[in-house]
Formats: C-alpha cells, sequence, structure tokens
C-alpha cells in the first residue's frame, strides 16, 4: 500500500471522527449520559475508553518518532506487518457497519473501572485526535516499516508505526458506530 494513501486515508477519519466529537460535546448532558440498558455504556464512557486504548499507541508512537524517525528516510510503500494487519482487519467495522469480531473490554480500557468519564472525555478525545494528526504529519517524513511500536497488550506484541497508526483508527472507527447508536437510542438521529 502507498504510504501516502495510507496516511491520507487515516487524515481524513481522524478528521471527520475530530468534528463529530466537537458536535457530540455541544449536546445535552442528558443524551451523553444516556445508557441504554444498566451497565451498557453510554456516549461519555464510549470516548473515555477511545482516550485509554488509543493512548497507548499515541504514547508509543510519540516515543518511537522523537527517538528514530529522523533516521529513516520516507519509505513510499508501507507493508502492513502480518499481524498488525490481521488485527486491525478484525476491528474496522464492515462497509454495512456490522462488527467482525466482539470482545470483552479488558480491565484496563473499562473506563468504569479506571477514573470514570466526565464531559472531560470528549475534550480530551478531540486532543487525542489532534495529536494523531500530528504524528501523521511526522509520519510523511520517515520509514512507516522500520520502527515498533508496543501494542495495548504490552510488549510482547509489537507493531510496525504503520500499523500502530492504522489500528487505533480503526477501532475507533466501531466505537464512532456505537456512538450513533447510542445518540439514535436516545432519540438524537445525525443531521
Amino acid at each position: 500500500m502507498r504510504t501516502e494513501q495510507l496516511i491520507t486515508g487515516l487524515e481524513l477519519v481522524i478528521a471527520g471522527q475530530r468534528a463529530r466529537a466537537v458536535e457530540i460535546a455541544a449536546m445535552p448532558a442528558e443524551l451523553l449520559l444516556h445508557r441504554t440498558q444498566q451497565g451498557a455504556w453510554n456516549i461519555l464512557e464510549v470516548f473515555e475508553h477511545l482516550n485509554l486504548s488509543s493512548g497507548i499507541y499515541v504514547r508509543g508512537l510519540d516515543k518511537v518518532f522523537a527517538r528514530s524517525a529522523e533516521r529513516y528516510r520516507p519509505n513510499p510503500d508501507f507493508k502492513p506487518g502480518r499481524l498488525g494487519d490481521y488485527l486491525t482487519r478484525g476491528m474496522e467495522p464492515r462497509p454495512d457497519g456490522a462488527i467482525r469480531w466482539r470482545m470483552r473490554t479488558m480491565r484496563m480500557f473499562d473506563p468504569g473501572r479506571q477514573h470514570g468519564a466526565s464531559h472531560t472525555s470528549i475534550d480530551r478525545f478531540v486532543d487525542l485526535c489532534d495529536r494523531i494528526q500530528a504524528l501523521l504529519a511526522t509520519a510523511r517524513t520517515t520509514d512507516l516499516n522500520a520502527m515498533r511500536v508496543a501494542s495495548s497488550l504490552g510488549p510482547i506484541i509489537r507493531f510496525k508505526a504503520g500499523d500502530a497508526l492504522r489500528f487505533p483508527v480503526a477501532h475507533q472507527r466501531r466505537h464512532f458506530l456505537q456512538i450513533e447508536r447510542l445518540l439514535q437510542a436516545a432519540g438524537m438521529d445525525r443531521k
């Protein structure tokens, strides 16, 4: 896959998610706190979950780019790693919005078991999108095949830097579908 095509595609998704998060932040609190059933996440908790899970990749990419990005020449081609590609494809929603892999949330990514969620969870997500956009700008100037980032499962599973950009964005896409379903259930269809 062409590196520029990968980066441009991710930039579009992140820009859309950021814009939608800003729209959602302006919605009434009762809508953001609405639960479809007891024990289900509300919208603020979904955003906090994204902060917890995607934050690991953003911090890892920040570190590896600061330490190594300048050492490598830009590579016009990105070849996904076997495991990174498999996990990213499994995380990505299908074109019809169906979720391929249903999975339980690990305790460390459960907002209720961590420090909870609040309206600032959306603000932190917007900041996370800005940080990802900055990482994508740096990604244009280096080789995404050459650097490795520890996965959210720990350092034993490491992704190529390009996969470490793709995976959390795929994860965010599936949760944005969840957010839209929650909004619809609360009576707020997307305009």
